[in-house]
């Protein structure tokens, strides 16, 4: 599966529909309440860097980054089209904002992921983060669990 990756604008109308996507996953999976309590988090205006990516011109994934008040770069709004998941995609877009968090000057970044959402912890395990205690606004946050990796 060839993936192309751009860089792109928080406007860009192809990251929005994807995030639009992921929203729409958040709402269904925990409720709609209880995933507009974390919006503040995800505001696409906020993200430093934004990337999405492609396969066959079609829009497949996309993932930002964002610096946190404490000066930590924030891996943000990962997400993969569920009908190309498994093909390596995501690891590519990790990659690619790894890779911008490093040209900026940075060395480690941080997420901020679902308790339940098992296979996306395995992934980043993979990628090479560990979790750690909850920063920011996700102490004492027990839907959420906290990762950091030194790049």
């Amino acid at each position: 599966m060839e993936i192309d990756l751009r860089y792109v604008k928080v406007e860009h109308p192809d990251l929005i529909d994807l995030v639009d996507q992921l929203n729409d996953f958040f709402n269904q999976e925990w409720g709609a309440e209880v995933a507009s309590g974390y919006q503040n988090h995800h505001s696409l205006a906020k993200m430093a860097c934004a990337v999405v990516a492609y396969r066959d011109d079609q829009a497949v994934g996309c993932g930002c980054w964002k610096l946190l008040a404490d000066g930590r770069p924030e891996i943000k709004r990962m997400f993969v089209l569920p009908t190309v998941r498994g093909g390596g995609v995501a690891r590519k877009l990790l990659e690619a904002l790894e890779a911008d968090i490093l040209k900026k000057g940075y060395t480690e970044a941080v997420l901020e992921t679902g308790a339940e959402m098992a296979g996306a912890i395995c992934f980043y395990e993979k990628q090479g983060y560990q979790i750690i205690p909850n920063y920011g606004e996700f102490i004492g946050d027990e839907l959420c669990v906290c990762m950091e990796k030194q790049l």
